[in-house]
């Protein structure tokens, strides 16, 4: 059960459910409360406002902490980490084996099965579908060539691997698009290859952080068009007051008026997309 503010903690004044915010409020906000640009790592204690953390294992402090995943890489080339599970007095773990044992296949792309004790491993959609091709994963016989020169027999193979040499389909999956958020970890040599698929990340992995980044994104624009605005009025009225300002001075001072507070809207809602 955590810790629940008392009737004594709570403002009223502060928690009001029925308030209405402005867009620019409601982006700074998100913006106070959103955690920190460079979250360090606590594996080995450290810092977390004012309380300080540290490694135990049966009450006494450890120099290290202990890990919590392991690095891998899926059979196509994607880095992974694969969760440990440790055992109650936190001094064996299963070295992430209950993902290790997971097996693809190669003839319907569908992973993340295990082989039952005793018997070879079989895909459950190629076996349900009495598959031809593979004959329900007991082919063993069917030849592939990797890439990396090296053969595999048969249409089963490891979801997992240890060694990312070991990788039988390498793909290449990143790029050169940072993630906007700079503590995560899509960064340098595993960002994007394209903006988009770093807005479908942003939109999945950092929502409320995407979100905050938007309205803050529209508000400075929208601060923005009116700084525009002002300085257009005060030009205008300096061309309008002029006593050998001709008609055709006016109308095109309009005009231009008119194509700037048009590229402004555009601007704002391509920010909102």
């Amino acid at each position: 059960m955590p810790k629940v503010l008392t009737e004594a903690e709570v403002d009223p004044t502060t928690e009001e459910v029925d308030a209405v915010l402005t867009a620019a409020e409601e982006a700074e906000l998100a913006q106070r409360f959103m955690p920190p640009q460079n979250a360090p790592d606590l594996s080995d204690g450290g810092m977390v406002g004012e309380a300080r953390l540290r490694p135990m294992q049966g009450g006494k402090r450890l120099e290290r902490g202990r890990p919590a995943a392991r690095r891998a890489w899926m059979w196509n080339g994607s880095e992974s980490l694969l969760p440990l599970a440790w055992n109650p007095d936190g001094t064996d773990h299963d070295s992430a084996s209950r993902y290790l044992r997971k097996r693809q296949c190669r003839c319907c792309r569908t992973g993340g099965f295990k082989a039952k004790q005793g018997q070879p491993a079989q895909c459950p959609t190629c076996v349900k579908g009495n598959c031809n091709q593979c004959r329900g994963s007991t082919d063993r016989t069917k030849v592939h060539t990797l890439p990396n020169g090296s053969v595999i027999r048969g249409w089963i193979i490891p979801c997992f691997y240890l060694r990312k040499e070991d990788v039988p389909f390498p793909a290449r999956f990143y790029g050169s698009i940072n993630c906007f958020l700079g503590f995560c970890a899509r960064q340098g040599g595993q960002g994007f290859l394209t903006e988009q698929d770093m807005r479908v990340h942003a939109r999945s992995r950092h929502r409320m952080e995407y979100q905050a980044q938007v309205e803050t994104l529209a508000a400075a624009r929208t601060d923005e068009m009116e700084s525009m605005r002002k300085r257009l009025d005060a030009l205008t009225s300096i061309l309008m007051s002029r006593p050998n300002g001709t008609e055709e001075e006016k109308q095109k001072t309009k005009k231009v008026r008119r194509t700037h507070a048009r590229a402004g809207r555009g601007r704002a809602k391509s920010t909102m997309a």
